[in-house]
């Protein structure tokens, strides 16, 4: 199988020859070709040659270009970010746009045409799609609504504004969304397919009640359907942390894949989203993966895929992998997949 045919044959719940190797690898991207995070992504050719270093390194089963992926719609829109020139720190926004919710009656959305980095992350997801695309789906790194809401006016304002003033959250979340969606078919337009992050909705900063309130039903009626009818067929929803609290939350949404984080009941989503036909990723605790040993992951990824292999949606993964984390240690990620059959092929 092609990588492509691979991941497909998995959002199918189908038959694949091996389990996939998703990593989250977005700023370590840039230690592949020895710069720096702020060098790789204000420049495409980096981006680009990063890319295929994680390919090459790494051989996973799919590319999303992206290296600080909560930064770059939130630059467009006038956000500050803070490179840094002499560090291999991931840039960051500075502070937040609005002031007040005032503020946000002046505020156009940005054009992924024209506007900011997000004409870079096209260029190279069209490239790459040119390349790769045949035989390996290309993803474009989109921040989701809530995540982008708490970029704009502050992560700690905007969660006391879903409180508070839950009309005011309601309605930049409504103006995040047609940025989100916007970005995301400018993806699909060049063949490439969006995924979503959000991992400021997570239960650790929201109750389940915002979540079923003003997360859900974001992602249910305003992204998922438009961004699938603009071509997008699988999108996955990024929600890091224990996010078991809201596994319902996170069917209802409409994603086509979700993740389980480690910290999160891998068994519950196991049985959730293997009754509701849905996909699932789940991950190696990143710090394990930085601290190593390698044989402590290859036990650690064991015993994920060992719970893993009666779901045919099951891909496989870690969290983000930090900039400086040993090549090696990824490395035992893939190789634990080396040799292991799912339940159901050993069965046919």
């Amino acid at each position: 199988m092609t990588r492509r045919e691979r991941v497909e044959t998995v959002y199918a719940l189908g038959r694949p020859d091996r389990i996939p190797f998703v990593p989250a690898i977005y700023e370590h991207k840039a230690r592949l070709i020895r710069r720096s995070p702020s060098d790789v992504c204000r420049n495409a050719d980096l981006l680009y040659e990063s890319l295929l270093a994680e390919l090459r390194v790494y051989d996973p089963d799919m590319l999303v270009v992206g290296i600080d992926v909560y930064n770059v719609e939130a630059e467009a829109l006038g956000c500050q970010v803070a490179y840094f020139e002499d560090s291999n720190d991931v840039p960051a926004v500075t502070k937040p746009l609005l002031e007040s919710a005032a503020d946000l009656d002046r505020l156009g959305p940005p054009d992924p045409e024209s506007d900011g980095r997000m004409p870079l992350c096209l260029r190279v997801a069209a490239a790459l799609q040119r390349e790769l695309g045949a035989g390996m789906i290309v993803r474009g790194a989109l921040t989701g609504p809530f995540s982008m809401a708490c970029e704009l006016f502050g992560a700690e304002r905007f969660l006391m504004a879903t409180i508070e003033d839950p009309v005011f959250a309601r309605r930049l979340l409504q103006f995040t969304t047609r940025v989100t969606v916007s970005f995301g078919a400018a993806f699909a337009r060049r063949g490439a397919e969006p995924i979503l992050f959000d991992s400021r909705a997570t239960p650790r900063l929201i109750s389940p009640r915002v979540f079923r309130q003003l997360v859900t039903p974001v992602y249910r009626d305003l992204v998922i359907p438009p961004l699938k009818a603009a071509g997008a067929r699988w999108i996955p929803l990024i929600i890091g942390g224990d996010t078991t609290a809201v596994i319902d939350d996170l069917i209802a949404t409409g994603a086509t894949q979700l993740l389980c984080d480690a910290g999160a009941d891998l068994d519950r989503f196991l049985e959730k989203t293997r009754a509701a036909r849905v996909p699932l990723r789940a991950s190696i605790d990143a710090r394990l993966v930085h601290a190593g040993p390698p044989e402590a992951i290859r036990a650690a990824s064991r015993a994920v895929l060992d719970k893993g292999k009666d779901h045919p949606g099951f891909l496989f993964g870690c969290g983000v992998v930090a900039y400086n984390c040993d090549p090696a240690h990824v490395a035992a990620l893939r190789d634990s997949l080396e040799g292991y059959t799912p339940s159901f092929l050993a069965m046919a």
